[in-house]
């Protein structure tokens, strides 16, 4: 075998075997498990977050700085920035003409890695012990109120610190990420796209009812809709999965069509979840209850059987995935309403302030010095486009913009032992909820694959050449 080959091959098994897939609950958290769990396609939670922030970043600068700047000379035309596809490196070009390339990295520094801190403490909803089995924090079994009325105490905190002006707005941020994990699985976790809604619940995150929800008693799901699946594992499923063989359901019309026509509220049910006040949630039996779905998931085993979630485009995960993208669109539309809403309730100068939009010099530098020591994101693709047209070519474009991103980060496997990967995230989240030392822990995953020393990579590629 050729060594370049043998290498990629080795660092494969690498990469596979330090994501194993526990049950994750939500759109799948990024793209280490995308992959992994064979969803390469899936759009993320990463992914839904800076789509909907490039999109509000462009607003505002257009409404701050360049329609400003078209009335002293500029010329930006309006309908051709609105419907081009920007990274947020271009905005800030459009934004600053003064800039040049250095000043546009410097400048742009802090804002993205305030964006990479959301988006870090979206994706931990996922691993928090405190959020992981809170249904309120994922719409699960259910929890409608709960759900808006977690996003509306969190953006009310979000709202007293961003007024504030002598407040470290790091609690802001972390919990901007959070409200924004909640309402983006509302999308895909409830039957709003089954519906057949065309546009986002503007409630959410404004008023605890959000729409007629289903009765504690109520059938939502038959068994009827929903085909089991068994199959043998391949190699990365026996590595990631380690749930073999699989079993998971295809479910199309499970959803009782009375609960659709009627606008009625449901979303899925799991085994050991918890409410605010740790009381254990479960799938009741005998009622007829949607599950959540995956093959992770064993009540959806458990009449009515299958489920509905839609986080990925993946039947193994999602027996819903046929519907994965209209809900990304939604969550995407949903995440950008929130921040401009945001936006306009605290006012521009909180906001700038909020995600460093227009750093000091100083602290510009401060940022950049600590990326030349090795800072690194942990989620945040500089590669990334998004562009505020809405067409008919919506969730293509998405599409295409994700894969072209991820094909990017991709290449960090051809170039692994690389100084120069700032541009490439790091997917590590061991230092705030794994143990580090636990290669065979999923949350220790990203921790092998981030920047540590060459000896320990190399023993792991040869432990996993022996395999």
């Amino acid at each position: 075998m050729h060594l370049s080959t043998m290498f990629t091959s080795c660092t494969y098994w690498l990469f596979y075997f330090t994501i194993y897939l526990s049950y994750t609950n939500a759109f799948v958290p990024h793209p280490l498990i995308a992959e992994g769990g064979l969803t390469s396609d899936s759009i993320t939670h990463a992914d839904i977050t800076e789509l909907a922030f490039i999109r509000s970043l462009a607003r505002f600068f257009y409404e701050t700085r360049i329609a400003p700047n078209n009335n002293n000379g500029g010329t930006v035309n309006e309908q051709d920035y609105f419907d081009k596809e920007y990274t947020i490196d271009e905005l800030y070009k459009l934004a600053h003409p003064e800039y040049n390339d250095a000043q546009v990295e410097l400048y742009s520094y802090p804002l993205k890695f305030t964006l990479d801190l959301v988006m870090t403490h979206n994706a931990l909803v996922d691993f928090d012990p405190d959020t992981k089995v809170l249904s309120a924090a994922h719409f699960d079994s259910e929890a409608f109120s709960n759900g808006s009325r977690r996003i509306m105490q969190l953006r009310q905190k979000i709202v007293e610190d961003s007024r504030n002006p002598d407040k470290d707005l790091t609690d802001a941020r972390q919990m901007t990420g959070k409200s924004l994990h909640t309402l983006q699985d509302f999308y895909s976790h409830s039957n709003w796209v089954e519906m057949g809604n065309i546009d986002i619940n503007t409630l959410i995150g404004h008023s605890e009812t959000i729409g007629q929800v289903a009765a504690p008693n109520q059938a939502t799901c038959s068994d009827t809709g929903c085909t089991k699946k068994t199959q043998d594992c391949n190699l990365w499923q026996k590595i990631t999965i380690r749930k073999c063989p699989l079993v998971y359901y295809d479910c199309s019309n499970n959803i009782l069509s009375t609960i659709n026509t009627q606008q009625i509220l449901t979303s899925g049910y799991l085994f050991n979840q918890s409410t605010e006040n740790n009381e254990i949630i479960s799938k009741p039996a005998n009622i007829g209850k949607c599950s959540h779905g995956s093959v992770m998931d064993e009540s959806s085993h458990v009449p009515a059987i299958g489920g509905i979630n839609k986080d990925s485009n993946s039947l193994i995960f999602s027996p819903h995935s046929n519907l994965h993208f209209q809900a990304v669109s939604f969550a995407i539309n949903a995440t950008e309403r929130f921040l401009n809403d945001l936006r306009q309730e605290i006012g521009n100068d909180n906001f700038d302030r909020l995600f460093i939009v227009h750093p000091t010099e100083a602290i510009a530098q401060q940022v950049s010095d600590a990326v030349a020591q090795g800072q690194r994101f942990r989620f945040f693709s500089p590669y990334l486009k998004a562009s505020l047209k809405k067409s008919d070519s919506f969730i293509t474009d998405i599409k295409n913009s994700v894969k072209s991103a991820y094909n990017k980060v991709k290449s960090f496997f051809s170039n692994i032992f690389s100084k120069n990967k700032i541009n490439i995230p790091t997917y590590d989240l061991s230092d705030l909820v794994a143990n580090i030392k636990d290669t065979n822990n999923v949350r220790a995953g990203p921790y092998i694959l981030a920047d540590q020393s060459i000896g320990r990579k190399k023993r792991l590629i040869n432990v996993l050449r022996q395999r």
